[in-house]
Parts: C-alpha cells; sequence; structure tokens
C-alpha cells in the first residue's frame, strides 16, 4: 500500500469509520460530507479510507477532503484487487478505534449515526449495536435491517432473535473492534457472500446486542451507481456458488456454536427458497440451480436435518421436492406457489390451508378483521388469527417505509384465537399506511378485511389505514 496523508491527534479514539471505495466520483464527495457532519466530536473518531486503484477522480476528491478531518489515514493499494475484502480487511488492520463501523464509498450516514450507536454500545455495555438502513433508489424509498431494528433493544441476546441473520451486510452497524481482531476475523476475497461469512462470524463471537428503530445508515441504489453485484459475472448461479463457499467454512467451524441453528433457517428459507427458488428464472435456470440447491442441503443434513428448519409447511415441501430432485415436481410446484391465492384455502377448524396434489398445507400466518371502532383519536382492532399467535401490529407509511411504529398486540385469555390492538391516529404520518401483523419471530401477514372508517383496501384485498 501507498500511505497518501495521514493525521492522528487523539491515540484513543472511540470509533474508526472504515471506507474501501473504487471508481466512486459521482458519490465518495457526499459520503464524506455526511461523515464531516456527523454530531460526534470529530476529535473522537478517525477516518480510515483505502482507496483500489481507482481510475476515475476519487484518488483526487478524497484527497482533497480528507484533511478537514482531524484524525485520519488514506492510502492506496499498491494494485487493483477486484473484490472489497482486500481494501477492508487493510482499513480493519490500520484502525485504532474501540469500535469500527462500515461505510461503502458510494453511501451516506444521517448525522447523528456515530454518536447513536457509540451512545447505545456504552450505555448498555454490548458489543454490537445496529439500526436501521434506509435504501433509497431512484423512484422509491425501501429498508434493510429490519430483523433486528424493527423493535428497539437495549441489550439483547442474539439468541432471542431466529432471523438475526437475515441482515449480513455493512451496513448500519458498530462492531467492537476486539471481536474481530481477537477472532482474526476477515473478509474472504469473493465478489459475492463475503458479507455474510465475515458479518456470520461477528454475530458468532458475540452475545448481547443494542438496537434502534432509527435510521443509522442511507445505501445507494441510484440507478447510476454500478456496484460489483451488477457486473457480467454476478449470475444467480455464481452468486449462490459464492454463497455456498460461505456456507462450508461457516458450517465446518461455527457448527456448535450455541446461535448456529440461526443461521440455517436463514440459508434455508431466505438464500434458497425466498431468494431464489420462489422465482420463475428459477424454472428457466432449474438444471444449474437444482444441483446448487442440493449441494447446500447435502453439507447441512451431515450434521442437522434440514426439514427442521422451515418456517412453513409449504417450505418444507419445497425442500422435499429439492432433495428428491424431479424436475417436473418441482416446476410444477413453484408454479403453484406463485399463483396462489386465497381462492385456492380452505379452513378446517378455523385454520387456514392450501391444497395442492391432494394434500393440505397449513399457511404459516393468516389474520382476519372480526370488529374496528373508532373513539375520539384511538383505533381499536379486534382480529381473529389460529394459525399462528400474534405479537405485534406494524404501521409504516407506504411513501417511506422507514417511517413507522410497532404496536404490542394484546391476546384475549379466555377466547382463542382472540387479540386486540389499538393506536393513536395523531401520532401516525400522513398519507396511505400498511398495516403487518407480527408473530414472535417477526414473521409478517396482512390483515383480510372490509373498508371501514378511514381504512381501505387493496387490490389484493389487503388492510391499510389513510392518516387525512
Amino acid at each position: 500500500m501507498k500511505i497518501i496523508k495521514n493525521s492522528k491527534t487523539n491515540n484513543k479514539m472511540k470509533v474508526s469509520v472504515l471506507i474501501s471505495t473504487y471508481n466512486k466520483e459521482k458519490f465518495i464527495g457526499k459520503t464524506l460530507d455526511s461523515i464531516l457532519n456527523q454530531t460526534m466530536d470529530k476529535k473522537d473518531f478517525e477516518l480510515i479510507i483505502v482507496d483500489d486503484c481507482s481510475t476515475d477522480n476519487t484518488f483526487n476528491i478524497v484527497s482533497n477532503q480528507i484533511e478537514s478531518f482531524v484524525n485520519y489515514q488514506f492510502v492506496q493499494l499498491d494494485e487493483n484487487s477486484g473484490t472489497p475484502a482486500k481494501p477492508r480487511n487493510l482499513s480493519i488492520d490500520l484502525s485504532k478505534g474501540k469500535y469500527i463501523l462500515f461505510v461503502d464509498g458510494d453511501d451516506w450516514l444521517p448525522s447523528g449515526a456515530l454518536e447513536n450507536l457509540y451512545t447505545l454500545l456504552k450505555l448498555n455495555k454490548t458489543d454490537y449495536a445496529t439500526g436501521l438502513t434506509k435504501y433509497v433508489y431512484t423512484d422509491r424509498i425501501a429498508r434493510s435491517g429490519v430483523a433486528l431494528s424493527k423493535i428497539a433493544h437495549k441489550k439483547v441476546d442474539l439468541k432471542n432473535f431466529r432471523k438475526s441473520f437475515y441482515h449480513l451486510a455493512p451496513a448500519g452497524r458498530m462492531i467492537k473492534s476486539s471481536i474481530i481482531k481477537k477472532n482474526n476475523i476477515r473478509f474472504p476475497e469473493m465478489i459475492y457472500g463475503e458479507d455474510l461469512q465475515f458479518f456470520a462470524e461477528v454475530f458468532f463471537n458475540t452475545k448481547n446486542i443494542s438496537t434502534t428503530q432509527d435510521v443509522v445508515y442511507c445505501a445507494n441504489r441510484y440507478d447510476e451507481n454500478i456496484s460489483l453485484v451488477k457486473s457480467e459475472e454476478s449470475t444467480v448461479v455464481n452468486r449462490m456458488k459464492w454463497q455456498n463457499e460461505a456456507y462450508r467454512y461457516l458450517i465446518n467451524k461455527y457448527k456448535n456454536n450455541r446461535i448456529f441453528t440461526s443461521l440455517l433457517y436463514r440459508i434455508i428459507n431466505k438464500d434458497i427458497l425466498e431468494g431464489k427458488f420462489y422465482k420463475k428464472q428459477f424454472i428457466k435456470e432449474i438444471d444449474m440451480l437444482l444441483p446448487v440447491f442440493q449441494d447446500i442441503l447435502n453439507i447441512i443434513d451431515k450434521d442437522f436435518n434440514s426439514l427442521d428448519y422451515v418456517d412453513d409447511e409449504l417450505n418444507q415441501q419445497a425442500i422435499k421436492l429439492i432433495k428428491n430432485g424431479n424436475k417436473q415436481e418441482i416446476i410444477d410446484f413453484v408454479n403453484f406457489y406463485l399463483k396462489k391465492d386465497d381462492e385456492q384455502l380452505h379452513v378446517l377448524n378455523d385454520k387456514y390451508y392450501y391444497s395442492y396434489n391432494g394434500n393440505s398445507y397449513k399457511k404459516r400466518m393468516h389474520v382476519t378483521l372480526q370488529k374496528i371502532f373508532q373513539k375520539d383519536e384511538n383505533i381499536f382492532l379486534k382480529l381473529y388469527s389460529k394459525n399462528s399467535e400474534l405479537k405485534y401490529l406494524e404501521i409504516k407509511s407506504r411513501k417511506d417505509p422507514t417511517n413507522y411504529t410497532v404496536l404490542k398486540i394484546k391476546k384475549n385469555l379466555f377466547k382463542s384465537g382472540e387479540y386486540t390492538v389499538q393506536f393513536q391516529t395523531n401520532k401516525l404520518p400522513k398519507g396511505k399506511l400498511a398495516l403487518t401483523v407480527l408473530d414472535e419471530n417477526l414473521n409478517g401477514s396482512v390483515i383480510k378485511s372490509g373498508m371501514q372508517l378511514d381504512f381501505y383496501e387493496t387490490v389484493n384485498g389487503n388492510l391499510g389505514y389513510i392518516k387525512k
């Protein structure tokens, strides 16, 4: 590496902000401005930027702006590495802060992000803090990180989060540096899957974490932003193969870890089924993808039974079909899954089931509205569900889903399947709001209902609300 510029005035930095960048001249200025405008005192954090031999004006922009910081290091690799791993690993080695936060060279931070996450860690004496990530697209807003940050926790054991491994990316997390350095956790040199492996290792070496519902990271998803994930090499098949390499490494090293089963829930339900299997594209690429799925399931089944880690009965049937390998049966099932709707449901003992090939598969969640009434500015909902127990009601803005609230649902102790929840309309944002019911594992379901008061019905007959 070549040291371009550096400055150090504090030997006990609170936080190291680590940036690896390559050809981000359109965005790196905004990234640096967002860090420069943090509410945390600039003397308390250091900025480390590793440039992976950019060929545009990124180098000059960083060189001109970095001296606005107090503690910083700007270095450049001797040659382009081709993956995010080497520059990120180097930035870890160079860091001196007690805590580490990664920022990509095209993203940015809300002004209070560093102080917010650092305060969570210090006050609650935890090793890991995370919040919400706002995805900023050219024409819309989305969010990520909700598996952990949907509900704020001062201090909580990762064992309590079945979906803790659903968000394994650098965005929006601050980590005690000793967790990374003492356990020699580093990014593998892959175009895809390196984040999964790195942050899974962090979790396997972390017990208690802190979370916030606040947005602590903004991810650039503009159409003009080009990343390695969009490269020619980054096909669905190649991405799955890279993920499988990460899986093999993690299974071999951490299969006896106390929270390892949480990773299995992610691999089976999110990466294989939700992410790849239940897609029209899968049918087109079944000859290439099916062996990849079977390979990872075989690896899992050497030490576990993959069927024990599926979220619902339809997913269980999907895994059985993948293992069996009959391509026509798989295609028929995927087509059924993609077209399934409420007309295919039947009810048995107040529980809802899908019918397929003469078999019944219980729907994971099915929630109906029994009664709704309004008193002053309070809305009361009476819900019914026998398919699963209800825990929370999430109300979020359709325009900006990072603007949301989560309320506890009360269970009727005397009437099985009945629940109630209330909320105040004056505390909600204006516009169309989506209502989602959550179970204890934060699986979500819409509410089936007719229109009453200021509620409205979507095209699919789901419940929504308009704050006027």
